[in-house]
């Protein structure tokens, strides 16, 4: 009996699965500090615009997902050098903190939605780092709160050293990235990611078909503010040191720059691809002497996605268009404008 093997299917998953195994392998050939600290900065900022996407996928478009990285990164700053917590708890306690004001903050401004919803949540980002630039008893205002690395990890004879190399956390920050993913594909591709589908296609009719928009919002937005929470603590203790300045109406931007530049469509691999090269690019052009430099290339990256990609897609999408249009060399079908 003969077995038909879709080569079109397993070929590009064949790829895919070989570069995972290859990211997993960088350190093994390099142990470059910058190198690895680009990829391991790269992979919060991918879970943070994952979460941004998932709320966008409801239709909603926040522009205060940098809040949630400083209620993370101060939460764990704050448990660890001011009551003394461990590590693991007070990383653990930062995607509970922001879970819960995503939680209560979206019962909230997700009644109005729209612009609205986007104004407000803008909002939210400056407060936060005012609130964290006067608080001065709590957070050490524009002092900062100096954060140390997570402990040591004994594993029979073999050591796990935080404060050594930053390979451990370029595993971690990969362990953190992989969980996030996981979870966000489940629910895209569940009947819950369709729900959110609907609701951001025709709200009216969604409710209309029974779907309690108030409550699948809100879902999506706590679920987005846990994981942006914990990478928020990953990050305040990767660079010992959290302040008002780390997170603000900027990062916000780039958050959403990231996810319209990698693709909307995907939940997983736009995010992701978006924060690798966009990283990537502003860690070199920061680099660079000219002022405002960064922005304006920020810029200019997604004028060319938003003019030369079809709407709704991002750099995510060049990869079944390679396989379809270079390697197999399928005919896309674009129907005639007097065909419409």
């Amino acid at each position: 009996m003969m077995t038909y093997i879709d080569y079109k299917n397993v070929v590009p998953k064949a790829v895919i699965g070989l570069f995972m195994l290859l990211v997993l392998l960088i350190p093994v050939f390099t142990t470059n500090v910058a190198t690895l600290s680009m990829l391991i900065l790269s992979g919060l900022w991918a879970v943070a615009v994952m979460g941004f996407t998932l709320v966008l996928r409801t239709g909603q478009f926040s522009l205060g997902q940098s809040a949630f990285l400083a209620i993370g990164g101060y939460t764990s700053a704050i448990f660890t050098v001011k009551l003394g917590w461990p590590f693991w708890p007070s990383f653990l306690s930062a995607g509970v903190v922001s879970g819960v004001v995503a939680l209560l903050v979206g019962m909230v401004v997700l009644r109005v939605g729209g612009i609205y919803f986007s104004i407000i949540t803008l909002a939210l980002s400056e407060i936060v780092r005012i609130t964290a630039q006067q608080w001065e008893s709590v957070t050490r205002g524009t002092r900062g709160l100096i954060t140390s690395p997570p402990p040591a990890i004994s594993l029979g004879g073999w050591e796990i050293n935080f404060d050594a190399s930053p390979v451990p956390y370029f595993y971690f920050t990969l362990g953190l990235v992989a969980v996030t993913a996981l979870v966000l594909w489940r629910i895209g591709d569940s009947r819950l990611g369709g729900i959110f589908a609907g609701i951001a296609l025709n709200p009216v009719l969604a409710e209309h078909q029974g779907m309690h928009l108030m409550k699948y919002r809100v879902l999506a937005f706590t679920v987005a503010g846990i994981f942006t929470g914990l990478a928020g603590s990953l990050y305040a203790h990767f660079l010992t040191v959290m302040t008002p300045f780390v997170f603000g109406l900027w990062q916000s931007i780039q958050i959403m720059i990231m996810s319209i530049v990698g693709g909307i469509s995907s939940l997983v691999g736009g995010p992701v691809i978006g924060a690798i090269v966009l990283y990537t690019l502003g860690d070199y052009l920061t680099r660079l002497q000219s002022s405002g430099i960064q922005p304006l290339l920020f810029g200019a990256v997604v004028m060319l996605v938003l003019l030369f990609l079809p709407k709704g897609t991002g750099l995510v999408d060049l990869w079944g268009r390679f396989w379809t249009r270079v390697v197999w060399r399928e005919e896309e079908f674009e129907p005639d404008e007097a065909d419409e």
